[in-house]
């Protein structure tokens, strides 16, 4: 039986394709984990808020013409979004370091590539970059199963 831990063996070309895809696929798995930590973070903020009465207290001072509650409904269907996002890139960065789903990965990569999307909105642009460009090379492409 064979111990299911133990890391398959790699030919020369699989070993440079694992070389080339390291490096942005653990850089996008960090930010995308920063992004989703920070989009929980700020998700579970807005329900201590509302909890605690804060926004009905905000809403009286509130002269503007959009109401708190909207602002929140906003702002936590967008971290929803983000954090469904960023989890996407982790999945796909995961896959990426692994050299399998190149569909994933690839997808991954250009979500990471999106302004205001993907992880930690800016910060994941050029991450996203240098893995589409790693996951492009023909022998990256062909060590994927």
């Amino acid at each position: 039986m064979s111990n299911p831990y133990e890391s398959p063996v790699l030919n020369h070309e699989d070993r440079n394709a694992s070389a080339i895809v390291q490096g942005p696929a653990i850089a996008l798995i960090v930010v995308s984990s920063v992004a989703i930590l920070l989009g929980l973070l700020a998700l579970g903020l807005d329900i201590v808020l509302i909890a605690v009465g804060a926004i009905e207290r905000l809403e009286a001072m509130n002269e503007g013409p959009i109401s708190e509650y909207a602002q929140i409904a906003i702002r936590s269907i967008w971290g929803i979004v983000l954090v469904i996002a960023s989890s996407f890139v982790l999945y796909g960065a995961i896959h990426m370091r692994n050299l399998k789903k190149y569909e994933i990965a690839r997808a991954a990569a250009i979500v990471a590539m999106v302004p205001l999307l993907g992880p930690c909105c800016i910060v994941g642009i050029p991450f996203g970059i240098w893995a589409f460009m790693a996951l492009g090379k023909p022998e990256v492409r062909n060590a994927f199963r």
